[in-house]
C-alpha cells in the first residue's frame, strides 16, 4: 500500500508530549484535557484531513463537517491521554462498562485460555484497565514494533512493568510466547485490522469496498487451537468506555482442502462486527492512512 500504516511518520514532539504527561500527572487530568484542544485543532490544520473525509464520507453517507473532523482528531488526543493514567495505574475515575465479558471470563476461568481480537477502534489500554478491575484475566499483547516510538518511551518510563505484557510479533520468540501464555490459560489480544505486504492477507468487504485484512488471527486460533473472541474498546464520553466482546468462533480448525476459502470467510466475518462496532462510535476509527488503498497490491 503506497499510504502503508508502517510509513507514517510520528508526528509528535519529544518536548510536548513529556509537558502534557507531567500536566496530567501533576495538575491533573482537566487540565490536560483542555489543552488538547489547541492541539488537536493544530493537528486538524497542519495534517492529510484525507484519510479522515474519506472515512467519514463511507460511515456517515456524506461528506464531514469541521466539526467531525475535529472531534476525530480530539477523541484520538483523548484517548492518549486516557493510557497516561491507565499507564500511571490510576485509572479508578474511568466509568468502563463490559458488554459480554461473560465470554472471556468463561474461558480465563476454565484454564483453556482464549485469542482476543480488537482493532484500532477505541482504546486497546482500556482493556489492562478492565482486566485489573475484573482481577484474574492474564493478558498478555501481541503487537508490532509500533511506528511512535517517542510515544511508547513515554509510557515505558512511566510503567516499564506494562511492557512486560507485550509479546512482540515477528520476532523469533514471538510464537514460543503465544504458546505459553495460552497453555497456562492465558489471553493473548492483538489487533486484527492492519495488515502488512508480505504477510498472508486476505481481501475482505468492508463498507461495501475490497480492502485487505491480516490472516493472523485465524491462522493463530487454528495454531493454538482456542476460541478466538473480538473486543471493541470504544470511546463513549469524559473517562467512559463500553467495551463489547463476542465470540468469533469456539474452533478456527482448518480443512487443508478449503483453507484459504475457510480463513477469508472467518475474516470477513471478523470484518462485518467491525463494520458494525465503527458505525456504533465512527470517531474512535484511529487508522489515519487510506485503509483501501490497493496500488501497492
Amino acid at each position: 500500500m503506497s499510504h502503508s500504516w508502517t510509513r507514517l511518520r510520528e508526528r509528535s514532539s519529544d518536548f510536548w508530549l513529556s509537558t502534557i504527561v507531567w500536566i496530567a500527572l501533576r495538575l491533573g487530568r482537566p487540565v490536560a484535557r483542555a489543552l488538547l484542544y489547541p492541539i488537536a485543532g493544530y493537528f486538524l490544520l497542519h495534517s492529510d484531513r484525507s484519510p479522515s473525509i474519506g472515512w467519514f464520507r463511507r460511515v456517515l453517507g456524506r461528506p464531514p463537517t469541521w466539526k467531525d473532523l475535529f472531534r476525530h482528531y480530539l477523541v484520538f488526543s483523548e484517548t492518549i491521554l486516557d493510557r497516561v493514567f491507565v499507564f500511571a495505574g490510576r485509572d479508578s475515575f474511568f466509568k468502563i462498562e463490559a458488554e459480554g465479558i461473560e465470554v472471556l471470563e468463561r474461558y480465563a476461568s476454565s484454564g483453556r485460555g482464549c485469542l482476543l481480537v480488537g482493532a484500532h477502534l477505541g482504546s486497546f489500554e482500556i482493556l489492562r484497565a478492565l482486566g485489573r478491575s475484573r482481577g484474574g484475566l492474564n493478558i498478555k499483547a501481541l503487537a508490532y514494533g509500533e511506528n511512535s516510538p517517542k510515544i511508547n518511551a513515554i509510557f515505558r518510563r512511566i510503567n516499564p512493568q506494562l511492557f512486560t505484557d507485550v509479546i512482540e510479533m515477528g520476532s523469533p520468540a514471538a510464537l514460543l510466547g503465544v504458546d505459553e501464555q495460552v497453555s497456562r490459560g492465558g489471553i493473548v489480544a492483538l489487533l486484527g485490522d492492519r495488515s502488512v505486504h508480505g504477510e498472508k492477507r486476505v481481501l475482505c468487504d468492508f463498507f461495501g469496498e475490497p480492502a485487505w485484512f491480516p490472516a493472523s488471527p485465524v491462522l493463530l486460533g487454528s495454531l493454538l487451537k482456542v476460541p478466538v473472541v473480538l473486543f471493541y474498546c470504544l470511546r463513549r464520553g469524559n473517562a467512559h468506555y463500553q467495551v463489547h466482546f463476542e465470540l468469533l468462533g469456539e474452533d478456527l480448525r482448518l480443512d487443508r482442502a478449503r483453507r484459504n476459502e475457510e480463513i477469508a470467510q472467518w475474516m470477513q466475518r471478523y470484518a462485518d462486527r467491525l463494520e458494525h462496532y465503527s458505525r456504533l462510535a465512527p470517531e474512535n476509527w484511529f487508522n489515519f492512512y487510506d485503509f483501501w488503498d490497493r496500488s501497492g497490491d
